[in-house]
């Protein structure tokens, strides 16, 4: 016995008619003719009789009746829910970022998207941890560089070049002219395990794992520490544009190319994500724009 067969057979007894079924499944009054015969044969057991005008159950008919049609009639309850959704997105989401949502592009992106969906309830994190995927109460995270295999879908958004810089008042005294020199002064990273890697147009180059003075999940902090004088930050490229123009912070080592980052959308896999959060992904990958035009 096909559920479908079913489904259509409580509808003919709903509807009164074959022809006012036929018409409410969209589908030709012989073609529900011949699901319900396979019904019949399926179950073995006569379920409709019809007249000239009209038609009646037997008491078999009577009996699927009581015994499938609530069961029915809940399915088409959720499923009419489950589309409304669909149409008028409602409810939270979860957004995991190392970065003040605001001062990024996810942050205008999800606020445009919830004033098109009024229903809609975005929450911030502040994070940068690698456990997003274990720990139940976020819905998609940004992240910058490698991250650690997972059931989670990585997209990639875009690349993220970095830049070393620091205050023209702590670099006064120094003389920095290669990257090597870097190990000797007080650097400020936004991740402990992040090598910084330094490529020369020679051929030359230079890789190491900084053992930073000020380590920060939170990007905000690190710039706010370079601006301080406090060290020699490893920072987007994009996150100091303003910092340079005014001339609060400098670039180090033009002549050298800091091996940048991939910046990934990370979030579960489509069959366990809910329609709105499925539509914000969608809408942030439709929106996004190069670093190089921010």
């Amino acid at each position: 016995m096909k559920l479908d067969d079913l489904d259509l057979f409580l509808t003919v007894v709903k509807a009164g008619s074959f022809a006012s079924a036929a018409r409410q499944r969209a589908i030709p009054t012989s073609t529900l003719s011949r699901r319900i015969q396979q019904l019949e044969t399926d179950t073995g057991r006569k379920l409709l009789v019809r007249h000239a005008k009209d038609m009646s159950l037997t008491k078999d008919g009577q009996l699927l009746v009581q015994q499938f049609s609530t069961v029915f009639d809940d399915i088409h309850l959720r499923l009419e829910s489950v589309d409304k959704e669909k149409e008028d997105f409602s409810g939270v989401i979860v957004i995991n970022a190392p970065i003040i949502p605001l001062k990024h592009q996810i942050g205008p992106l999800a606020l445009e998207f919830a004033k098109l969906h009024p229903k809609v309830q975005i929450r911030f994190q502040l994070g940068n941890q690698n456990n997003y995927h274990l720990r139940g109460d976020i819905d998609i995270a940004l992240r910058f560089g490698h991250q650690p295999a997972s059931d989670w879908v990585a997209k990639r958004l875009s690349h993220n070049p970095s830049v070393i810089c620091t205050t023209p008042d702590y670099l006064n005294d120094k003389d920095l002219t290669h990257p090597n020199q870097l190990v000797r002064y007080d650097l400020l990273s936004p991740s402990p395990q992040q090598r910084w890697v330094f490529n020369h147009i020679s051929g030359e180059s230079v890789k190491f794992i900084p053992n930073a003075r000020i380590q920060s999940d939170e990007l905000d902090t690190i710039h706010r520490a370079a601006v301080a004088g406090l060290g020699i930050a490893r920072l987007p490229e994009w996150y100091t544009k303003k910092s340079f123009e005014n001339g609060e912070l400098i670039q180090l080592f033009p002549d050298w190319q800091m091996e940048g980052s991939d910046v990934a959308l990370l979030y579960p896999q489509r069959k366990l994500l809910s329609e709105r959060t499925q539509a914000l992904i969608d809408f942030i990958f439709e929106h996004w724009k190069p670093f190089e035009s921010l």
